[in-house]
C-alpha cells in the first residue's frame, strides 16, 4: 500500500481541473486547490503537502511569493511551476518547471517524477 499523495494546486479553477484530470487514475491522492496566493494562509501548517503546483495564471511575483511561503510552511514539499516564461527553469526556488497546456498524461508523469516515494507499485 502506498502513502497518500497530497497535492496543492494554486491557480485558476481551470488549472485545478487539469491537475484533477491528471490525478484521476490514482486512488491515493488528496487534491487541495486555491485560486490566489493569499488563500494559502487558510491552509493549516499541519496539513501535509507533498507537491504544490503553481500555474501560469499567477504573475511571476505571485509565484515567487507562493513558492517562498510554501517552502516556509511545508519545507519538504516539491514545487512545480507551470508557466510560459523562459528562464524560470533555472530558478532554484522551483523543483520542476513545465510549459502550459500539458496533457494529463504528461502532467501525471512530471508529478510522479517529482514525488517518487509516492509512486504506485
Amino acid at each position: 500500500m502506498t502513502a497518500t499523495l497530497h497535492v496543492l494546486s494554486l491557480g485558476s479553477l481551470e488549472s485545478c481541473n487539469s491537475v484533477r484530470d491528471a490525478l484521476l487514475p490514482r486512488h491515493n491522492c488528496q487534491l487541495s486547490s486555491v485560486t490566489h496566493f493569499w488563500d494559502l494562509y487558510a491552509i493549516p501548517k499541519e496539513e501535509s503537502i507533498d507537491i504544490a503546483i503553481l500555474h501560469q495564471t499567477l504573475s511571476l511575483q505571485e509565484a515567487r511569493n507562493a513558492g517562498e511561503y510554501i517552502h516556509h510552511q511545508w519545507p519538504h514539499a516539491e514545487i512545480l511551476l507551470i508557466h510560459p516564461e523562459a528562464g524560470i527553469e533555472s530558478d532554484h526556488l522551483y523543483d520542476g518547471w513545465a510549459l502550459p497546456d500539458l496533457s494529463p498524461t504528461i502532467l501525471r508523469a512530471i508529478i510522479e517524477e517529482l514525488t517518487p516515494m509516492h509512486g504506485e507499485r
